[in-house]
């Protein structure tokens, strides 16, 4: 794996590279680590600063969405819900949502004004459809629609406010009909509440974080900082390729403390915690769900419609990391519900069937079942959809399948700094 450490250091080179610090796992199918390698830096101190380690406190934001979606499916499993449950059925706060049309022109009142066009919705709100991104709900960060329905209701709270007011807007469309990313993770994470009539933090805490030994994973680092591990700091990308002038300090996203447990996007964890996670899910679910519940979390879940929305909405990075080169190109990728899922191979990578998803601050993670591997990429760095770590993770990928078919001996020698 002497390809995969260069292409590491050389991103996290301090001279010559563009990211600050990066850690890279890989393990097999029998839980077994074939890699791991911490890079660069975890803090921004003079001197002698600090590298990242496998137990560094990380703020993994939508990496918490594939933890959520294994609690739905617990639940599933317990016949405590159905996946086609309609999700207001659980959720009061969801009684009475809406799907906002348009914001259309006060023709009675000053012309750059707007008033909100409101429909009801007309069938459910599934529960698939809120892991799936089918639901309608989309982050009001990125739509211009809920801005301006925002503005009109002098509406403070957002995405990032750290509480599920950030996430009580209308949908943008009926559930079922199209693909949108949004909120549904963590009004999935509130379903998780009201049906266990705990916190999601109890909850996850009690039946998937003690289940698989990971100790440092919470939604509340506030509570914990006496026993926590230290952070690998966030950094915010000012250019590219300049060492240590690429990459500044600068603060998380997420306001805290957060007032509640975001399903979708607030987990702090550690490489070592959430590399149990995906040792457990590559391994069959146990000891946190059956190997039917597996099958289910990771099979294809869209409909033909909402199949065809997605490329659109995916974005340039994650459309390169799913091999995905045309809008067109509606045949590669579907979502599970627990991130996308390739429908094909990708030549010298991953195989059909791997399911994937990312972080906020340009974290990756994938589960190929095929070949037998998972890996994650660790960073903490801003802002998201950087094209650079989009770059390092595609040459790991590369790498390491490369060394897979030449046979190497992973378990003989891993890497560390």
């Amino acid at each position: 794996m002497d390809e995969v450490t260069r292409i590491l250091d050389g991103f996290t080179d301090p001279t010559t590279g563009s990211l600050h610090g990066a850690i890279f796992v890989v393990i097999d199918s029998t839980g077994k680590t074939i890699y791991e390698r911490t890079s660069g830096r975890a803090t921004f101190k003079d001197g002698n600063p600090t590298a990242p380690q496998l137990d560094s406190l990380c703020w993994v934001a939508s990496m918490t969405k594939l933890v959520t979606g294994v609690a739905i499916m617990q639940l599933v499993e317990q016949n405590l819900l159905s996946l086609d449950d309609d999700a207001r059925d659980y959720v009061p706060e969801l009684k009475e949502v809406k799907i906002l049309r348009d914001m259309e022109r006060n023709n009675d009142g000053p012309s750059d004004t707007f008033l909100p066009r409101l429909e009801p919705v007309q069938g459910k709100l599934t529960i698939r459809d809120l892991l799936c991104h089918t639901a309608g709900f989309v982050y009001d960060s990125s739509s211009p629609l809920l801005k301006k329905w925002s503005k009109f209701h002098g509406r403070t709270a957002h995405t990032f406010c750290g509480s599920m007011d950030g996430y009580k807007h209308p949908l943008i469309f009926e559930p079922g009909t199209s693909w949108a990313y949004g909120a549904g993770l963590d009004w999935a994470g509130r379903v998780v509440e009201c049906v266990s009539n705990s916190t999601l933090e109890d909850y996850m805490q009690k039946n998937i974080w003690s289940q698989i030994g990971a100790t440092s994973t919470t939604f509340h680092p506030e509570r914990r900082r006496k026993t926590l591990p230290d952070a690998f700091e966030m950094g915010y990308r000012v250019n590219v390729g300049h060492g240590s002038e690429s990459v500044k300090e600068g603060p998380i996203t997420l306001q805290q403390p957060a007032r509640d447990c975001l399903g979708g996007i607030g987990l702090f964890t550690t490489p070592s915690d959430y590399m149990k996670l995906l040792a457990a899910l590559l391994k069959g679910g146990d000891p946190i769900l059956s190997h039917n519940g597996i099958d289910i979390l990771f099979q294809p879940h869209l409909s033909n419609s909402s199949r065809l929305a997605m490329p659109k909405s995916l974005g340039l990075q994650m459309s390169r990391i799913l091999g995905i080169n045309s809008v067109d190109h509606t045949d590669q990728a579907d979502h599970c519900l627990g991130g996308t899922i390739n429908l094909k191979d990708i030549p010298g990578r991953r195989k059909a069937g791997t399911v994937n998803w990312s972080g906020l601050p340009n974290l990756h993670w994938w589960i190929d079942r095929k070949t037998g591997i998972a890996g994650a990429l660790f960073t903490q760095l801003m802002p998201p959809g950087d094209a650079a770590v989009t770059s390092l993770l595609i040459e790991l990928e590369k790498a390491t399948y490369r060394s897979l078919t030449s046979g190497a001996d992973f378990n003989s020698i891993i890497p560390r700094l």
